[in-house]
């Protein structure tokens, strides 16, 4: 079985131990993430099961959109509920400061990552650094907030929603809005509501998921591999081209009956649904990159 599964990532396990809930719905099928989610973190995370793992690695960057809870006054190491207490007593900002500094922190910026992360230094993830007690320099990294709200405001609370470039910590953007604030703050919640398109409206929860598979049911939750790839240009093929192609055969684009500059990615199109992906080449051809379809 070959698809996406939108995951409601339940609280309390990684993003792999999510996968393996899936992987065992479906007979302990192979299957692979997108975008990871911090244990305490709970929301859409896609899964790819079978053949489309290997669309992984060609995912287009795409936003994602995030719900999350901020106690201000309190800073921890992990900067979220799990981590333990650094500093305690700190400022409690007004609704007006949070609201403006939350406003002030769209556009892009350098970002630093936490110490709690799967960034690497020298080849180990920084969590691991972390976890023995070292902290390291760490490299800022350009993202971009899009767009971000304030929910609610109470006593010392905060509830927020962003939108945000792929690669954004929300556990540090709320860090970095509270130092503007003149404060510290850490996350008590943190729920994804969107990544790859998706939002969490079309997301399974766990007993959703085990139910639909021990029904037998559960291929009927599987989303198309074509629905991540919706917005590339596409050509069809059929016939011998369509043989070429899931052959492993490059041919002139021209053949198809469109022209793409070269480093165009396409979605390739067979029998009303996608069959694979392909870059055109700097020779003009139609060069194969993926393909969901067995050879005839």
């Amino acid at each position: 079985m070959d698809g996406i599964i939108i995951l409601d990532k339940p609280k309390g396990i990684t993003s792999f131990q999510a996968a393996r809930i899936v992987s065992r719905a479906f007979g302990r099928e192979k299957t692979g993430h997108a975008g990871t989610l911090d244990p305490m973190a709970t929301g859409v995370l896609p899964v790819m099961v079978g053949r489309a793992t290997k669309l992984l690695q060609f995912l287009p960057e795409t936003g994602k959109e995030y719900e999350a809870e901020a106690l201000f006054g309190i800073r921890t190491d992990t900067a979220d509920a799990d981590g333990a207490v650094l500093e305690n007593g700190g400022k409690i900002p007004s609704e007006e400061e949070f609201r403006k500094a939350l406003l002030e922190m769209t556009g892009t910026y350098l970002q630093t990552p936490p110490m709690y992360s799967a960034v690497k230094k020298g080849g180990v993830p920084l969590y691991e650094l972390a976890r023995k007690g070292q902290t390291v320099e760490r490299t800022p990294r350009e993202v971009s907030i899009f767009d971000s709200e304030l929910i609610s405001f109470s006593e010392n609370r905060a509830v927020f929603r962003i939108s945000c470039s792929a690669g954004t910590y929300v556990r540090a953007f709320a860090e970095d809005v509270a130092a503007r604030c003149g404060t510290v703050c850490y996350l008590t919640a943190l729920r994804r509501i969107s990544a790859c398109g998706f939002g969490i409206e079309t997301a399974v929860t766990e007993t959703e998921l085990k139910s639909a598979a021990e029904a037998g049911r559960a291929s009927e939750l599987l989303i198309s591999p074509g629905k991540l790839f919706r917005d590339l240009p596409e050509v069809t093929l059929s016939g011998d081209l369509q043989r070429l192609f899931l052959n492993g055969f490059d041919f002139p684009v021209s053949r198809t009956g469109r022209g793409f500059l070269r480093g165009t990615r396409v979605r390739v199109d067979g029998s009303g649904d996608m069959i694979g992906l392909a870059d055109v080449t700097d020779g003009g051809m139609l060069h194969k990159l993926w393909q969901n379809q067995t050879v005839n």
